[in-house]
This record gives C-alpha cells, structure tokens and sequence, in this order.
C-alpha cells in the first residue's frame, strides 16, 4: 500500500483535496451498500409477510375445507358448580340425567411424630436417619433389608389371592438426612410410573406421603415383611394410632341410570369428556348443534383474510422507496431526529411498493372470495340463483365509502363487533341454524380453492423454495452478487486513493527537494 504523506511541503489540504478527486468511486461503493441494505430489509418484510400467507394457508384454510370442522356441539350443565363438559363433534343432540356420587381422591399417609436423639428432639431435614428416634431400636435385622423399604402399590389382594402389585425398593445407609431420605422416596417409580411424593413438616415434626396418581390403583402400602423396621420407626412410618393413612378412590358418577367410574374426575362417554366436581344429585346434560362454533370459525376466516389482505394493500399501496436512500453519517448531520425517523420510516413502508408477486396473489385471493356455485338456492319465484357471500349476508363496502388499504374487506351483516355492520340483520346465524348444509358446501368449497391456488403459488420452482411466495432463491443470491460488488469497488477506490496518495506524495518530495535547493542558494547570496 502506497504511503500517504499529505501537505508537508505544499501546505495543501491533500486529504480533502484526494476525497473531492474519489467522489465517483465512493458513491459507487455507497450505492451498493445502499443496495445491499434495503435489499436485506426488503428479504425480512417478505419473510415476515410469508410467513402470516402460510399460517393462513395451514391453520385457518386447511381447517375450513373438512367436514368434522363444521359439526360442533356444546352441552349445557344444570349445576356448573358440580360438572363441567367439553362436547366433541360425535357427541349426540340428547338430553341425559346424571349424578356425581363420589369425586377421586389419592392415597394419603401422615407419618407420626418424628423426633430426633437430641436434647430438645427436635429433628430438622438435616437431622440424619440414624440420630432419630426409634432406628437401632428395633434390633438387628437381615442385611437383604437393612436400611431399605419397599412400597407397593395398588388394591390389597384378597384373602387367598396373589400379590401381584407393583412395588418400589428404596435403599438407604442410614447416615442421609431426612431431606436426602425424602428424595430417594420420590425419585423411586415402577415400570409403569408409579410412585409417591414426599414432604416432611418440621414445624409438625411429621412425613407426609400421598401418591403420585389418583383413584383406587394409586393406592400405596409399606411392605413391613421387606423392610428395615429401625428405618421406618424412625421416619414415622410404622403404624400407631398417631399414624393415619387412607386409601385412594376413583371418582364414580352414574349417568342415565348407568355407573361409571375413573381414577380421576373425569369420564369420556360417547363424545362427551365430563369433569366431576363436587358430590350432586339431578343433574341434567343437554346436548345440541352449536351455531355460535360454526359462526365464529367462519368470522376468524373473514377477520384472517381481511387483516391478510389489508396488510398486502398497504405495502403494495405505498410509495416507492426508490428516493430514499439508506442515511449515511453526513447525511444524518443536517437532519433533526424526527426527520431521520421519517426519513426510514419512509424506506420501511415502501419496501415493497408495487411488488408484482404481491399484487398476483391479492387478485387471486379476491377473485376466489367472489366464487358462486349452484348449489340449489330458489328466490321466492322459485327460480334458482347461484350461491355467493351475498347469501348469507356477508359483503364488501362501497368502494368510495371504504379508504384504499380497506377495499375488498368482507363483513358480516349483524356482527356485533363490526362498527359498519352490527345494526343489520345477521343472516349467517339464520343460515348456520336452518340451513347448515349449504353452509357446509359453500365455505368447503371456497377455503379449497383458496387453499389449492395459494399453494400452487407457493409451490417450489428453481427460483423459490417450498411454501414460499417470492423468489427467496434468487434474492439469496444475490446477497452473494452484493458482496462480491462490494469488495470489488472498495478495492477500487483504495486503488484510487492510493495513486493519487502516490502522485500528491511525489509532488511533496519535489517541492521539499526545490525548497532545499532554494534555501541553500539563499543561504549563499547571503554570505556573499
């Protein structure tokens, strides 16, 4: 690299001097950063608006075009206090009676006082197990079950039947504290995931247990004959009249003069997922259609498509962003703060400005939502017309009424969150309620062609990648494109500078030579 002396001799200002000669060379450096900028910014909007076309496409679109999505049922509870019901789509329209006999419970144990060999007894969760009371107490036992206990879990057998239960060994040394004893309890689970938590209350000085599931096979016993009676004496666990336990229950109602009963508070039965939740009588469940289900489905659609389609106006609408270029540091200078913001705000909005793939996709979109099909609609003359929006009271406003980003918006006539239309009649309920096979038809038919063109545009193809819109491919390439241009024109204008840092350099050395010549030759007329 050439060194740069600059105005030693001349006195001139070389920097500036060399910065005026390279303008050209730095404003194409400039312009591809510029470029290079809003080309990245302009990527991020694309990726942000894909992503909401294919959420649409997924969720709100997919759902509409299948028939389980329009039987929707709800059930209505005598006593919500005492049941509440979730209502599938296979429930059946029924009116049931049904009682809440018993709600579930788990085991439960409530170890007696624990007390430790010091001189207040008192035993905190660092009290180690061989510092308490009773273990050592209870003599020597087998070394197969020193320090060990094991719980079993489930029913006690009956009198002559085999114990198959599953059970939980937990071994200990005896020098754990009672916190570290507690862990290796619930840490302890069978093969199927049984288990127990764990607690012990030094305030009460007491170990409490309670199984980790529910119901009457949650159900949990000490196995006396396979563990280390010191160990348990000493955590409280032998039994006494201190010491209470109590089964686990399942939950048991009786519906339709039928019993049924779970391990938790809540049955499915034939559509209907029911949660007990308090003991009651006479309980009536009435099944029916619910129109409200199938009216907020379609207004979610509407409310999607509208905010979807709003969006793509606006940026499509926008003024270009071509006479704005990215702010450089001098040009910020001049500028007052609201000005800059104004200034990006403007490069943010027009991004996208009469993107042509967003003006195909908002014409497909708009022309789909105009669809009529015949599906057997008569006018009072009896004369057959197609089916469209109209015929359930859903429209687009006026166009001079409606601003530019808002055009092609639809509303439903009677919805009482819309400001243009909640006065009106609500035809689509009406529908939705008398008629809910033409509703069906025509919702089925319109998210499917919606459906199978967005995906069409959102196809693969050598310029853009699955689900997606714009040519992502392409744009990611040039990202490539952007820096190699760069480096090439940056390495230009330092080739630049540097010639004329070479030129000035030498002009430099020239003069300092001539000015040395000239001080001599006045150094000698002045002797002489």
């Amino acid at each position: 690299m050439t060194m740069r002396i600059t105005g030693l001799a001349s006195g001139l200002d070389t920097e500036s001097i060399i910065t005026e000669l390279t303008k050209i060379e730095s404003k194409k450096v400039d312009k591809i950063k510029n470029d290079q900028k809003k080309h990245d910014m302009r990527m991020d909007k694309w990726k942000e608006l894909n992503k909401k076309v294919v959420s649409f496409y997924n969720k709100t679109l997919s759902n509409l075009r299948f028939d389980g999505n329009y039987t929707k049922k709800t059930t209505t509870v005598s006593n919500n206090d005492a049941v509440s019901v979730t209502t599938s789509g296979s429930a059946m329209n029924s009116m049931q009676k049904m009682s809440v006999d018993k709600l579930a419970s788990s085991a439960y144990m409530t170890g007696s006082k624990i007390k430790s060999k010091s001189e207040d007894g008192k035993a905190t969760s660092s009290t180690t197990l061989d510092n308490l009371v009773g273990y050592g107490a209870e003599g020597e036992v087998d070394d197969n079950v020193k320090n060990h206990i094991r719980i079993k879990f489930g029913a006690e057998p009956a009198e002559g039947e085999d114990d198959n239960r599953e059970y939980v060994d937990i071994q200990l040394s005896g020098s754990e504290t009672i916190a570290e004893a507690i862990a290796k309890i619930k840490e302890a689970k069978t093969d199927s995931g049984l288990g127990v938590n764990a607690n012990y209350d030094a305030n009460q000085g007491r170990l409490y247990m309670t199984s980790t599931t529910s119901g009457a096979d949650g159900s949990f016993s000490i196995d006396y004959g396979a563990s280390d009676m010191n160990v348990i004496s000493a955590l409280g666990l032998k039994e006494s009249d201190d010491m209470k336990y109590t089964t686990g229950e399942d939950a048991r109602i009786t519906l339709n003069g039928l019993q049924y009963t779970s391990n938790t508070n809540t049955f499915e039965i034939n559509g209907l997922s029911i949660t007990a939740k308090q003991v009651a009588e006479d309980i009536s469940l009435t099944t029916d259609d619910d129109t409200s289900g199938v009216y907020d489905m379609i207004k979610g659609f509407l409310k999607e498509y509208n905010e979807l389609l709003g969006e793509m106006s606006t940026l499509y609408n926008a003024e270009s962003d071509e006479e704005y270029d990215i702010l450089t540091a001098e040009m910020k200078e001049s500028m007052s703060e609201e000005e800059i913001d104004e200034w990006n705000e403007k490069i943010e909005n027009g991004l996208l400005s009469k993107d042509p793939v967003i003006g195909r996709v908002m014409r497909e979109m708009k022309n789909i939502m105009l669809g009529s099909f015949d599906m057997g609609e008569v006018d009072e003359d009896g004369k057959p017309f197609k089916t469209s929006f109209a015929s359930f009271g859903i429209a687009t406003r006026s166009y001079f009424e409606t601003e530019e980003n808002e055009r092609g918006q639809w509303h439903i006539d009677g919805d009482e969150d819309d400001e243009y239309t909640s006065g009106k009649d609500d035809k689509l309920k009406d529908k939705i309620k008398n008629n809910p096979e033409l509703v069906r038809t025509f919702f089925k038919q319109i998210s499917s062609n919606m459906y199978t063109k967005i995906g069409d545009l959102m196809k693969s193809t050598e310029f853009s990648s699955a689900y997606t819109l714009y040519d992502d491919k392409t744009m990611k390439k040039q990202v490539d494109k952007y820096k190699t241009q760069l480096k090439e024109a940056q390495d230009k204008l330092g080739q630049v500078e540097d010639k004329y840092y070479d030129k000035f350099a030498q002009m430099e050395k020239a003069m300092t030579k001539l000015n040395e010549q000239t001080n001599s030759l006045a150094g000698m007329l002045g002797t002489g």
